[in-house]
């Protein structure tokens, strides 16, 4: 027992520094804090740089009340969120937020949407700034794909944000997260980037466009809207939302990157609305197994299973079967990548498609078309096809012919042909008894059948199909 205490003792000691070892330590800890508080400035000045620009929104309700005196109207608070000066003039400045602040949820990741399809907002949005002045807000527009909103305050002059290149993010790289959290008044967390192209499926029920900058920067309730800034005081990104079993941070933070969030910005300040780019392609995800066995990297693809008529696509030389491995210098893995990079150019723009085709890389330039152009003018061309279309009767849907079959052009909803599973685009390449179809001539005998087995061609999937009429 002696022994153990005297053993005890002489440990205990190895840790006692004399007045000189004291005195380099603490020389030595003077330089580390030194180079230390260099990270703690830059901190600093990011927040005296941005912090001005970012507001807290507050949402307000307005409920009516029946008493014995009649009827009163009170305003109750809805929600806190935040939001930051993207723009400013001497009379006014305008503000970006998440969709999910300034719109009423269906509560299924979803927005309240009234009779006319128009979106439910709140009966008030009040802006507090950063020196406590207060103002009521107006919509500017609405982009719910991307959760994001811009509101307009009777208040100018704001200081404006910049901008970083979001595709320059690196996994690593400092961030910190600046808002309006769990009503406790301005905040500022640090943490940084733990991934990039994140897809979490938060707004798949409205067809949005995931890929999200993940970090591990406190980011909780009330913080919705406000930046992800890097350390040169530069938004990175949009905090949007979380993944949590609590409701609140367990270090799974997840913003919308710059490189959507400022065009969203600009074109719902300059037309209310944003305008969708579209190539005209369906996409498929194929597996690390499909990917090895095709040349690629044992990792996620995507690939090209058709290509619309008439659509940027089809006139850059895409093809079916085609692996987009990446959209000018940024990887691509799966569809939700693929969208959320071309939802981050404006109609007109080009982009190189990084293709895999035959065991080799190729490029091809793409212009990215205006979605609702390109939708109207398939509908008319959609038209004139299948006013030249052979009709089928005992299957319900018309078709073209083809060198490769007989192209469906139009699928009746309760016809023979819908209850198959086929649609406008595929192929009916033969029938058992007749062969091979590929003119009018063979769609009229078709046609004449009251029952048979077809051949049918859906993308890469072909199957034959048993009906009678």
């Amino acid at each position: 027992m002696i022994r153990m205490l005297l053993l005890a003792m002489c440990a205990a000691c190895t840790w006692a520094l004399d007045d000189a070892d004291r005195n380099r330590a603490k020389a030595e800890l003077r330089t580390l804090a030194s180079e230390s508080q260099r990270l703690s400035r830059a901190f600093n000045l990011v927040h005296e740089i941005v912090g001005p620009s970012v507001v807290s929104i507050r949402t307000k309700e307005r409920q009516v009340e029946l008493t014995w005196s009649g009827r009163r109207i009170r305003e109750i608070d809805a929600g806190e969120g935040s939001g930051f000066v993207v723009a400013a003039d001497a009379q006014q400045s305008w503000i970006l937020t998440n969709a999910h602040v300034v719109l009423q949820s269906d509560g299924q990741n979803g927005f309240l949407r009234r009779r006319d399809g128009s979106h439910v907002g709140y009966d008030r949005l009040r802006v507090v700034l950063h020196d406590n002045r207060e103002a009521d807000a107006v919509f500017v527009g609405v982009d719910v794909q991307t959760d994001l909103a811009l509101v307009r305050i009777p208040i100018g002059g704001l200081p404006a944000v910049d901008w970083a290149d979001s595709d320059q993010a690196r996994v690593g790289d400092w961030v910190v997260a600046l808002g309006y959290p769990l009503g406790v008044g301005y905040s500022a967390s640090a943490g940084i980037i733990s991934a990039t192209d994140r897809s979490t499926g938060i707004y798949e029920a409205i067809g949005g466009f995931e890929s999200f900058i993940q970090t591990d920067t406190a980011i909780n309730p009330g913080n919705s809207g406000g930046p992800l800034v890097d350390l040169q005081g530069r938004i990175l990104g949009v905090n949007s939302n979380i993944k949590s079993s609590t409701g609140v941070n367990i270090g799974l933070g997840f913003a919308i990157p710059s490189a959507i969030a400022r065009r969203v910005a600009d074109d719902l300040r300059e037309h209310g609305q944003v305008r969708r780019g579209a190539l005209g392609v369906k996409l498929e995800e194929i597996d690390a197994n499909a990917a090895r066995a095709l040349g690629l990297p044992p990792a996620q693809a995507v690939r090209v299973s058709g290509i619309d008529p008439l659509t940027p696509a089809e006139q850059a030389g895409v093809r079916a079967g085609d692996v987009i491995v990446g959209v000018d210098t940024a990887p691509i893995a799966s569809i939700q990548q693929f969208r959320a990079r071309i939802a981050a150019h404006r109609p007109g723009d080009s982009v190189a498609l990084q293709l895999w085709r035959n065991g080799a890389r190729q490029q091809l330039a793409v212009r990215i078309a205006d979605r609702e152009e390109l939708e109207r003018a398939l509908a008319k061309a959609a038209e004139a096809l299948v006013a030249r279309a052979t009709p089928l009767p005992n299957l319900g849907c018309r078709v073209l012919p083809d060198t490769q079959g007989l192209i469906l052009v139009q699928v009746d909803d309760s016809g023979l042909a819908a209850d198959g599973g086929m649609s406008p685009g595929d192929r009916i390449l033969a029938e058992r008894g007749l062969g091979k179809l590929t003119t009018a001539a063979d769609a009229a005998r078709l046609a004449e059948l009251r029952e048979g087995i077809i051949q049918v061609q859906s993308g890469r999937r072909v199957v034959w199909l048993r009906f009678r009429g």
